[in-house]
């Protein structure tokens, strides 16, 4: 089949959760001998390069259109009250990204073209073409979800304001895409229900995002002194509240109760104001800090091997925590709050450790630390929920079922 994708960002290589996931879907779908064509905005943050492309995939077809989308407030703010559109979605779309897609649907045919996330519905009205083309939606989380519990957790009552009517303008706006494609593949079941009640006619069908298992040979053994893993873009709102949330917060209770303990950072384009508060933190208590902050990293394998537990202390979000996956498939035992582990049907206590709140995170870290058997079941019984529910091979032949049958 010839499948074309649309997304807001590059692909390859892939820096976060939506380009992850779309990177594995085209890697997986390529393998299986289809012809992919990708047309993707390269934008300020995000911006890639051919040699960016891994040669396996250098057949594949690139269509890069650049676009601006550095965030301009004056717009933002106008459009709550002018537009039908969120600002967070109109952004994506230009008069050149339109006419380059239109160039391309005109020269060539596809049998499935995807469009992936949000961000990229306002295109779906350029995507004419032959009866036989099927056109599928893929989001990557529920984003009205992310504003709203935004708004739930902000203090500052201006930007609670905002995020509110934002989050109620994208609601609207995303149940409206929802109606108008055919097929839908959300990345979690959570989201698949929501898109269910917005769409009932829709075929849906979710896929997510799978992982390859290591051989247990192939697992080093964990460093001797305890450490914490986090890992997230750090130019996220979600991720550099949760992140100041726990280094505020759940940190010092961790470094009270387990003395020496260090934690790994990893994340591109730090906020400032994490920057300040690491720094803050750092010149306080000096070495025994315990921060270690390395930004961009390149190889998450051998982050993940590094540590002890993954740390997840997200506050607002959808869809699921790839990076959660990652983790559990490298033996690293994961402490998530209930919004960071959405979306994987994970039990408690069982392959994984809850924790809402900054003495309850802190407990289950020093629980997993202190108690080695505990540790052992936590993330023997995660590698068995990635078996059943995130196998890679499984969850693209069921996606290459779907498409033939279309």
């Amino acid at each position: 089949m010839r499948i074309l994708f649309l997304t807001n960002k590059p692909p390859f290589p892939p820096r976060d959760g939506s380009s992850l996931a779309t990177a594995q879907m085209i890697t997986n779908l390529h393998s299986l001998g289809h012809q992919i064509h990708v047309f993707y905005l390269n934008t300020s943050k995000h911006t890639s390069h051919r040699k960016d492309i891994p040669t396996n995939l250098k057949n594949i077809s690139f269509t890069p259109v650049s676009i601006n989308t550095k965030v301009r407030y004056l717009p933002a703010l106008l459009s709550l009250f002018l537009s039908g559109i969120p600002y967070t979605v109109s952004r994506f779309i230009n008069r050149e990204s339109r006419k380059k897609l239109h160039i391309l649907l005109q020269e060539n045919t596809f049998d499935i073209i995807q469009v992936e996330g949000l961000s990229m519905a306002p295109y779906f009205t350029l995507l004419y073409s032959s009866p036989e083309t099927r056109i599928v939606f893929r989001p990557h989380n529920a984003e009205y979800v992310i504003w709203q519990k935004m708004a739930e957790k902000e203090k500052n009552l201006i930007s609670k304001i905002y995020f509110h009517l934002l989050a109620n303008q994208i609601r609207r706006y995303e149940k409206k895409t929802a109606g108008m494609f055919g097929v839908i593949l959300p990345i979690s079941h959570n989201d698949s229900n929501l898109f269910r009640s917005w769409n009932p006619r829709a075929t849906i069908l979710t896929v997510p995002f799978g992982v390859d298992i290591p051989s247990p040979v192939t697992y080093p053994e964990k460093p001797c002194s305890p450490t914490l893993l986090f890992l997230g873009a750090l130019d996220w709102l979600p991720n550099i509240k949760g992140l100041v949330w726990f280094l505020a917060n759940v940190w010092p209770a961790i470094t009270k109760k387990i003395p020496g303990i260090k934690i790994r950072i990893a994340g591109r384009n730090p906020d400032k104001k994490l920057i300040r508060l690491i720094r803050k933190i750092k010149d306080r208590e000096g070495k025994a800090s315990g921060i270690e902050f390395l930004g961009e990293i390149g190889s998450t394998e051998k982050f993940f091997f590094s540590g002890t537990v993954f740390v997840v202390p997200l506050l607002a979000g959808g869809g699921i925590r790839i990076k959660i996956l990652e983790a559990m498939a490298r033996k690293c035992a994961v402490v998530s709050t209930s919004i960071g582990a959405a979306g994987i049907p994970v039990h408690n206590r069982n392959d994984i450790l809850i924790a809402d709140h900054p003495d309850e995170f802190a407990k289950a870290v020093e629980k997993l630390i202190k108690d080695p058997v505990f540790y052992r079941k936590i993330t023997g019984n995660a590698l068995l929920l990635l078996q059943k529910d995130f196998d890679k091979r499984r969850i693209t032949k069921n996606l290459e079922k779907l498409y033939r049958s279309l």
